[in-house]
Parts: C-alpha cells; structure tokens; sequence
C-alpha cells in the first residue's frame, strides 16, 4: 500500500512540473518613451527670449515750409503775425498795450477749417484761454497753499471765462497750406486768428472776478488770508 501511495505522489509531482514547463513566461517590458524633438529645457534654464520688435525712431522736430496761402493768387505774403508768436507780438511797438491771441486751428481740408472759422466767435475763445492763463498764474502763486485755495481758483476761473472784455478786436485771419520739407507726404492747413484786447480790460476784468469771490468767501483763517493776498500780489503785474 505504501508503494502505491509513493507512486501516486510521484505521479502527482510530474504532472505538476509538465503543466508548469508548458506555461508561457510573462516578461516585463519597461517602455521608453521618446522624447519629443521640441522638449521644453528646464525651468532653470529658460529659453532665450526673441528680439524685441524694432522700436520706430523718433522722427526729427517738423520742419514746415508754407507752399500755398490765403492771398498767394492775387500776389499777396504771408504776414508776419502768422509765424510770430503772440509774446513776440506783445513786444511791438504795433501792439503796446495790448494782449495778443493767435487761435488756430489744423487740418487736411481747407474746406472744413474755413467752416470752423465761419462759426468763429473771438470773445468766448479769447475768454476761455485768459481763463486757463488765470488758472495757470493761480497754481504758480499758490505754491503749497493750493488746498486752501482751490475753491477760490475754480471759481475766480468760472467768473472770467463768462466776462466781457471792452476793446476786443479780430484784427485778422488768414489761412496757409504747409509741407514738411522732411516728409513731403505730409501736408496740411492751417487757419489764424489774430485778436487782440487792451491790458487793461483783461486785467479789470481779473481783478473784479478775484475781489467778487474773496467778497463772497471771507477767508477762514490768517494763513488763508496771507495765501490770497500772495495770490493778488502775482495778479499785479497782469497775465
């Protein structure tokens, strides 16, 4: 019996090895992924960075050169008012006394700037840049006393921009076409008025808005006095 038993057993262990010989192998494989051609370097590392877009130069200050005019047809010059600036005006024996404004305007068609001066109103173009002249004068004479003064400088600002000025006169107008002599491509017009007003209108008017506010709004303290009075001390001498 015990012989039987070992045979069996043996017979067992065979079988179990043949099974195991027939068995396919399991083999890992390990995948190694390529790497792509446009793999990013390390964050340490970064890619150097494309060159700036060229940055335009500057172009050169405008050299204008006058190649048309109002009175070019009938043989007619330029006038001297048109390439002066109004200081250089002011120190003329022709305008003593005087304030002198030059309002302009530009454009490419000379048809809309003869409809802007068509519509043309001296006194309120004359009012508000001897406003913002007031306002600039205002911020200069202030220095550091401006919170004090705000309230008085806006509204000093809004009673001369509503004044009248007796002796406001348009003096003359006149219209040229220019080209820049460095990009001669570039061409436009430009329509002038030359107004003048007597010093002395403008700076009444000045003085009377100034007087009327301060009348309407005492200062609250000896500093807020002193800042007004240094203010209509730098009035004095006009705009």
């Amino acid at each position: 019996m015990k012989k039987i038993m070992f045979f069996l057993l043996l017979v067992l262990i065979s079988l179990s090895l043949f099974v195991g010989c027939l068995a396919p192998a399991t083999t890992t494989v390990t995948r190694i992924e390529d790497e792509p051609a446009d793999k990013p370097p390390p964050a340490d590392n970064p890619p150097p960075a494309d060159n700036p877009p060229p940055t335009e130069t500057q172009p050169p200050m405008e050299d204008w050169a006058i190649i048309d005019h109002k009175t070019k047809d009938f043989g007619g010059d330029v006038p001297d008012w048109v390439t002066s600036t109004p200081m250089d005006l002011e120190s003329q024996p022709a305008f003593q006394g005087l304030y002198v404004f030059i309002i302009d305007s530009t454009g490419k068609d000379l048809q809309g700037l003869q409809l802007w001066a068509r519509g043309f109103t001296a006194p309120s173009e004359v009012a508000r840049m001897v406003s913002t002249r007031v306002e600039d004068k205002f911020v200069g004479a202030a220095a550091g006393d401006m919170d004090m003064l705000e309230t008085y400088m806006e509204e000093v600002v809004i009673s001369v921009s509503e004044a009248q000025f007796p002796g406001l006169r348009t003096a003359d107008n006149f219209w040229v076409k220019k080209q820049n002599r460095n990009n001669t491509s570039q061409i436009e017009y430009r329509y002038l008025f030359l107004v003048t007003v007597p010093v002395s209108s403008i700076n009444l008017a000045v003085e009377r808005s100034f007087n009327q506010v301060v009348d309407q709004n005492p200062p609250k303290s000896e500093d807020e006095q002193t800042a007004i009075n240094r203010v209509q001390d730098a009035f004095e001498g006009g705009l």
